[in-house]
């Protein structure tokens, strides 16, 4: 089954491992994570349900009990996540269109920028 929740932790370990080398594992993991169930094969322990683990573990030790209770469910945890990666997609997509959009209409001499 394709697997939202391990495409979106790619794309978070991947930002992530530029500014933290010690994330680097994480990211190699995720992505062979996302091909093996990309590619219907059987996994032991999968990347995701390990993350779930750590962040509800990550939740405990700072005391947050309903965050915790509520991420507890892995249903719910990959909804979020889901969720959170799409939004992410999304505001890519929006400011690589205002990118493209002030590089085709440069702003003023005076400094004044309109968006048509």
């Amino acid at each position: 089954m394709f697997c939202l929740t391990c495409l979106t932790l790619i794309i978070y370990f991947g930002i992530l491992a530029l500014f933290l080398p010690k994330q680097r594992v994480f990211l190699l993991e995720a992505i062979k994570c996302f091909w093996n169930k990309l590619t219907f094969k059987h996994c032991t322990d999968y990347f995701d349900e390990i993350i779930h683990k750590r962040f509800v573990m990550w939740l405990s030790e700072k005391k947050l009990n309903r965050l915790t209770s509520f991420f507890v469910n892995k249903k719910h945890f990959d909804i979020v996540v889901s969720l959170l990666g799409l939004a992410f997609m999304l505001v890519n997509i929006l400011l690589f269109y205002i990118l493209v959009y002030f590089l085709k209409n440069p702003c003023s001499t005076e400094g004044t920028c309109i968006i048509k």
